[in-house]
């Protein structure tokens, strides 16, 4: 990875956060700090050496992207060699802020704001206090709902928290391969969990778009919705108000969560050198497993939310 490309994306992060802080461009406070926070990973991952190419042909970035969805072992082999990820995460962040805004257009951001805020209130470890101080900033959160300077701060942060997630995901398989015999690059396992990811957000892009406009917005949850608006999964046998932890369970056994899991495998086992098919299951597995744990914890925790 470009240690200069860190270097300018923490400069600039850095430029940006000062100047929010001084009220120049209000709101990109956060946004300021993920970019300095982005520029350290960047320059960090550029002193881990990528795989020797041994003379295999790079499959162009659009044939990568477009073959993701119909062969993809062939992809996952050839980024073995050749690993790549930008231009998939890129996408990724650009369809979710797409979404986004049109979530926020079609459900209007008074009730999206008004929503969270009221599910705030309701959980019974807050204090009078800070209820009083959740309250005074209601308008607030409705104007940076409505901000197009706010917004596009949080496009910037979406595509950070995509990198940290996927470079940490790369790093979690990259360990388990090799704690289970295996032998993989960091850059392998890193491009395979990005690209493993690539179909599936694109799917739920279109799918929960088509269904944002043919549903009506009354029936649309303002807080579960703006990730997915896919019924794919086993989340409908029960009502979200009255078990939020069964209900997070079952939503996590889906059609797409297991292509997900199934391209993981698929991707570690052929991007990595030297790693098994019970390897790389047993990695999916063992993320995916974690994933719905974290998920039950937080509907524990906020259960309100999922109402």
């Amino acid at each position: 990875m470009n240690r200069l490309a860190g270097i300018i994306v923490a400069v600039l992060g850095l430029v940006i956060a000062v100047l929010s802080i001084m009220n120049v461009i209000p709101g990109l406070t956060q946004p300021g700090v993920v970019m300095i926070l982005l520029g350290g990973l960047i320059i960090g991952l550029s002193f881990i050496n990528k795989p020797d190419p041994e003379d295999v042909p790079r499959e162009s970035t659009p044939s990568t992207l477009a073959n993701i969805f119909f062969a993809p072992t062939q992809v996952f082999q050839n980024l073995r060699r050749h690993p790549r990820w930008l231009a998939a995460v890129l996408i990724m962040a650009a369809l979710s802020a797409i979404f986004s805004n049109l979530f926020m257009y079609r459900l209007t951001p008074e009730r999206v704001a008004n929503y969270a805020i009221d599910k705030t209130l309701e959980m019974p470890i807050l204090n009078d206090e800070a209820r009083k101080q959740i309250e005074a900033g209601r308008q607030k959160a409705i104007d940076d709902a409505k901000s197009p300077v706010t917004r596009s701060g949080q496009a910037v942060s979406t595509f950070a928290g995509l990198v940290f997630w996927y470079a940490f995901l790369g790093l979690v398989f990259f360990l388990f391969a090799i704690a289970l015999g295996g032998k993989i690059n960091y850059w392998q396992a890193f491009s395979a969990a990005v690209y493993a990811s690539f179909p599936v957000a694109v799917i739920r892009f279109v799918l929960s778009t088509i269904i944002l406009f043919l549903k009506d917005p009354i029936e649309i949850h303002p807080i579960l919705g703006q990730t997915s608006l896919v019924q794919d999964n086993l989340g409908f046998l029960v009502n979200s108000a009255d078990s939020p932890v069964l209900y997070t369970l079952l939503s996590s056994l889906g059609l797409l969560w297991f292509y997900w899991v199934w391209l993981n495998a698929t991707g570690l086992k052929n991007a990595g050198e030297r790693v098994s098919g019970s390897t790389a299951w047993t990695a999916a597995i063992t993320v995916f497993v974690v994933l719905i744990l974290l998920g039950v914890v937080m509907a524990l925790l906020f259960p309100s939310f999922i109402s």
